[in-house]
């Protein structure tokens, strides 16, 4: 009788539970569908002009011999800005695994970190969504890249704890970096590195100009970036006009100047990489392929200051490279992964199609717009030290993706277009005086050194 009536009590309290389930459910209302888009328009998933197509080359003939090495030798490879969020180290194609292979070869690879590399999706302050969970930083590994600059406009785009949430994964993966850090001076030290049997100590220093000073560090105990700052003053012009001049702010170059020579005295190579955002990339301003004269100057006092190269980033396109005292400056390697696009983030590409970066031909649909050619080119840099000195200097141009599921990934480029690379190359170096051999598929710039010889 008594295991009857608890029986019944039981069921009873479960019908109960039940019906109060029920009428929450109820009250709350049907569960809402998740929100999906249209995106069969996006640049990912449609084209607008027919793809490449792919040459019969022999790229693993070429590459073998251009990583030709004598004894002592040190190969360094830069690329640009990385923007990037999925796996592209296993994709299939020659054209693809070749460039990556080169950097792979290469005893340090670098290229400038513009993503963040975190875990806190919620922390996004600006609306690109340039981030990454921590497991990806061994994709940036994967490709080759042990070497990276982090001063940039989108190393704080996930405030302090995603700069570093970034260092932490970086140095999990022994991936070396310059230019942010826990406090300001940290951001101003170098990052230091050695090289598989050779005795020669590396160093580099990482450095952001911005046209405004939103990045400069207010708390010099809080995660901060090293920058070089703007200054605009009042001069007296022609008939009593008054103009504005904008320059680089003498004690921030100072500063960098005073880094390089700490860095020298340490090492035996000491690297400088400068990020200059020198105006807006609004297309309204054209493309910005030259470096405005008073920003040149910051440039050449790294140089003057010790540095053995300066690698410049940030334009999105390319710019020339000065040979100066002897040394290189390359004003800007352009990008080298632009995954800027994130379908599974922002899922509304329409978005980008609107951004100011992008140009807008008149009676073209605003899904048919896209980035300029020049956006999507560049070259890698491949450097030859030996004895602590820069003996080779060559130019790999390469083109990425800007339609298609391979949106933002680089390739080697075809004959056609290594061609137009390299003679865009020629006129960028004239007006510094640098001569740019054209090899076939690559060029080589020719150093004070080779001149003499």
């Amino acid at each position: 009788m008594k295991r009857t009536t608890r029986s019944r009590l039981t069921l009873l309290s479960s019908l109960l539970a039940c019906v109060a389930l029920a009428s929450l459910a109820e009250a709350q209302g049907p569960a809402r569908k998740p929100l999906t888009w249209d995106q069969s328009k996006s640049v990912v998933n449609r084209r607008i002009h027919p793809p490449e197509p792919v040459e019969k080359i022999d790229w693993e003939g070429r590459i073998t011999a251009l990583l030709r090495e004598e004894p002592g030798d040190v190969v360094i490879t830069a690329v640009g800005d990385m923007i990037f969020n999925e796996q592209i180290s296993k994709l299939p194609g020659a054209e693809r695994q070749g460039l990556f292979r080169i950097m792979q070869e290469a005893d340090l690879a670098y290229g400038n970190l513009e993503f963040s590399i975190n875990e806190h999706p919620e922390l996004q302050r600006p609306f690109y969504n340039f981030r990454t969970e921590p497991e990806f930083v061994w994709e940036v590994a994967a490709i080759g890249i042990n070497l990276v600059s982090l001063a940039n406009n989108h190393a704080l785009d996930f405030g302090p704890q995603g700069l570093l949430d970034t260092l932490t994964a970086l140095d999990k993966a022994n991936i070396t970096y310059a230019g942010a850090g826990p406090t300001l001076a940290d951001a101003h030290a170098p990052g230091t590195t050695k090289v598989q049997s050779r005795k020669t100590k590396f160093a580099l220093l990482s450095y952001m100009r911005y046209w405004t000073q939103k990045f400069r560090c207010g708390d010099k105990s809080t995660p901060c970036l090293a920058t070089i700052d703007p200054a605009e003053i009042l001069v007296a012009g022609k008939d009593g006009k008054v103009e504005s001049v904008e320059g680089a702010r003498l004690d921030d170059v100072e500063t960098m100047q005073d880094d390089v020579v700490l860095a020298k005295r340490h090492n035996d190579v000491v690297m400088v990489a400068l990020h200059n955002h020198d105006r807006s990339h609004h297309r309204a301003y054209g493309i910005q392929d030259t470096t405005p004269p008073n920003d040149e100057i910051m440039y050449r006092r790294a140089i003057d200051a010790g540095a053995d190269m300066v690698l410049g980033s940030g334009p999105h396109v390319l710019r020339g490279i000065e040979i100066h005292n002897g040394k290189p400056i390359f004003y800007s390697l352009s990008n080298f992964i632009y995954q800027y696009r994130t379908p599974d983030e922002i899922p509304i590409d329409l978005i980008h199609q609107r951004d100011g970066e992008i140009e807008r031909p008149t009676n073209v649909s605003a899904w048919d717009r896209r980035d300029p050619a020049r956006v999507f080119e560049g070259v890698m840099v491949r450097m030859t030290v030996n004895e602590a000195k820069i003996r080779r200097i060559e130019l790999i141009p390469f083109t990425i993706d800007d339609e298609g599921p391979l949106y933002g990934v680089p390739r080697l480029a075809s004959t056609e277009r290594a061609k137009e690379i390299i003679e865009l190359m020629k006129t960028l170096c004239e007006p510094y005086g640098t001569t740019i051999v054209d090899r076939g598929w690559y060029a080589e710039v020719k150093l004070e050194t080779q001149n003499a010889e």
